[in-house]
């Protein structure tokens, strides 16, 4: 804009009274100059659209910007200083909305549906593209509608756009082209940081190549301590005191940008209000030389302050100031991070508890502040309540009795009219052997009996004391046979010997199956007197004792918990699931009903009242113990 404005300043005084084609020619090598020359887009666009109008005779042309809050901004009108009126614009905005050239006739593009005809031409609109983007939309008011004039305009509009899109692409270049610069003198300067190990090194390092960097005449960096910039090192200067003049004006330099929160430079561009006292005091020493300060901001604070010095002939450029901050955020945490490191231990500890109390006892942190009262109280709690000590442990319930039904000769299975998890009465029919060999030979034998006693009829009758005597030995021998036939048909039949569970016996499936002597076919077990069996960790063992009380609960009865006495623990330990576990038995004292042998669940015994604080922790301090005994010598 500036050059557009010189360009038309130099000119107006000798063409003045010229027509308007006249001042256009006059006028056309500056505007090309500038075309050629302009550093924005802007200056840029109005040479162009100067230029380019009064070729395709167009009386209003503009440039527009996308990506504002209200569509497309003007980036430049012609003729200058004029408004873009709303057909260019609805024009454009089709374009850049289509991406492609759009052609509207004036008749047709009203300000609202039943106006009146604008005029007698049409709007042409092209977006300017680069790197398939468009970065800008421009438009023209023409004053024909004959379709050859109107492609020969657009072919001549996208001609000339080259400028601007080349234009458009130069400035991109350079601001890059200033960014690479920029990165490249920041990790060479964080390079130059990173290769010392001490932090009296590192800022040395990094005032020298800031110095050199920037052909500055002395570079400084300070750090704040105790709410004051001190300086840590100067370029060119391998040793220096605290009490020297150039020492303290140089922290007072960075103490004011430290208090301000900004950069300074000096001297100060117009229109900036910042204290520069401590800056014109240094700039004094140099003659008037220029200074520029810049904080260095870690986690929201700022630790120290660069400050570099030049001739007054050798300004800082904007682009220096951007660099030089640049470089400051990035060697700002690492130089931070190597003081801190480089402290003694015990300055270390004594900030680390000073940052911990400023936490708590100062300002704000209400949450932490919060979260350290709960913290408390729930360390007092644990230290002062006292609540029951429980032994838990796996519990299974067992009949306190388990009576088994045992097969009592060979033979083979007849009726099973129950199996386990069946309730029974005593002297309910459980399951029947195959009797009838049994009965058979119990009908001979009744037989041969009976014939025997006829025959011993018949001897007693004819007075035979021989036959007679061997007759009834015979009778005997009969009766004999049928007391023991009937006692296996008994034993053929097996019957609860009491009111109980079946807790194990599934014959159902076997019907017709041989059955071996001594075989368990059922285990009963009564309904009102239970054991209860846990499995007591080797760790908890030890708190354990033979009548001590306490409870079960069943899982499938999780609403009924049992009282329970301990009875028997038995000094044998089994491994479980990587445990050794120690069989303890107890007896539930209630008569519970619904239970059944089988069930599993969890038994708690009481122990004790003891500190919630001991309870909970018992188990780490226990295995501390521990390694502790294996390890130590």
């Amino acid at each position: 804009m500036s050059e557009r404005l010189a360009v038309e300043g130099s000119s107006a005084a000798g063409v003045s009274a010229a027509s308007p084609a006249a001042r256009l020619s006059l006028l056309e090598p500056a505007l090309w100059q500038v075309l050629r020359t302009s550093q924005t887009l802007q200056a840029a666009a109005e040479a162009w659209l100067t230029l380019q109008a009064p070729m395709l005779g167009a009386p209003r042309a503009c440039v527009l910007l996308p990506g504002t809050s209200v569509g497309l901004a003007p980036l430049a009108v012609f003729p200058a200083q004029s408004e873009c009126e709303a057909g260019l614009r609805e024009t454009a905005e089709a374009a850049f909305r289509e991406n492609r050239p759009v052609v509207q006739a004036m008749a047709e593009a009203g300000p609202h549906p039943g106006a009146a005809p604008q005029g007698s031409g049409a709007w042409i609109a092209l977006p300017l593209v680069l790197d398939e983007a468009c970065f800008a939309v421009t438009a023209f008011a023409l004053d024909s509608l004959d379709k050859d004039e109107l492609r020969a305009a657009i072919r001549q509009v996208q001609w000339g756009s080259a400028w601007l899109v080349a234009k458009q692409a130069e400035l991109i270049g350079r601001g890059e082209r200033r960014t690479l610069a920029r990165s490249r003198s920041v990790l060479d300067l964080l390079a130059g940081v990173l290769e010392q190990s001490r932090f009296s090194a590192a800022c040395t390092a990094a005032v020298t190549d800031l110095a050199i960097a920037f052909s500055c005449q002395r570079a400084a960096i300070g750090f704040v301590r105790r709410g004051s910039a001190r300086i840590a090192a100067i370029s060119h200067s391998a040793q220096f005191g605290r009490e020297m003049n150039l020492v303290r004006r140089l922290g007072a330099c960075m103490n004011e940008a430290i208090d301000q929160r900004s950069l300074i430079l000096f001297p100060p561009p117009e229109n900036e209000a910042t204290v520069t006292t401590a800056h014109a005091d240094l700039a004094r020493l140099q003659y008037g030389g220029r200074v520029l300060t810049v904080p260095m901001l870690v986690d929201d604070r700022f630790v120290g302050a660069i400050t570099l010095e030049r001739p007054a002939d050798q300004p800082f450029s904007l682009e220096i100031v951007e660099q030089v901050s640049a470089c400051a955020a990035a060697i700002g945490p690492v130089l931070e991070d190597k003081r801190q490191n480089d402290r003694w231990l015990v300055l270390k500890a004594t900030d680390a508890v000073m940052n911990g109390a400023r936490l708590v006892f100062g300002p704000n942190h209400t949450g932490l502040k919060l979260g350290l009262a709960a913290t408390l109280a729930v360390v007092l709690a644990l230290s002062v309540i006292k609540i029951d000590y429980r032994v838990t442990a796996d519990a299974r319930v067992e009949g306190l009795v388990r009576r088994s039904v045992v097969a009592s000769y060979d033979g083979y299975l007849k009726t099973a009219g129950h199996r386990a998890g069946d309730t029974v009465r005593k002297g309910d029919l459980l399951a029947a052997l195959e009797d009838r060999d049994l009965a058979l030979e119990r009908l001979r034998w009744v037989t041969e009996r009976q014939q025997r006693t006829y025959e011993y009829d018949k001897a007693l009758a004819t007075r035979q004391p021989a036959t007679i005597n061997v007759v009834k030995s015979q009778i005997d021998q009969a009766d004999a046979q049928i007391r023991l036939l009937d006692e296996q048909i008994a034993r053929s039949k097996f019957t609860a010997p009491f009111d109980g569970l079946i807790v194990s016996g599934d014959l159902s499936q076997s019907i017709g199956g041989a059955i071996s002597r001594g075989q368990v076919l059922f285990e009963i077990a009564p309904l009102d007197s239970y054991r209860v069996v846990l499995s007591v960790d080797e760790r908890l063992i030890a708190d354990l004792r033979e009548g001590q009380r306490g409870h079960v609960l069943a899982t499938s009865l999780p609403d009924q918990p049992q009282v329970l006495t301990i009875q028997t623990i038995t000094p044998v330990a089994e491994a479980k699931n990587g445990r050794n576990l120690f069989r303890v038995e107890g007896r539930i004292e209630d008569g519970a009903t619904r239970l059944r042998p089988g069930m599993e669940g969890i038994a708690k015994v009481d122990v004790d009242r003891r500190l919630l604080a001991w309870v909970w922790a018992r188990p780490i301090v226990d295995w501390v113990r521990l390694a502790l005994w294996h390890w130590w010598p």
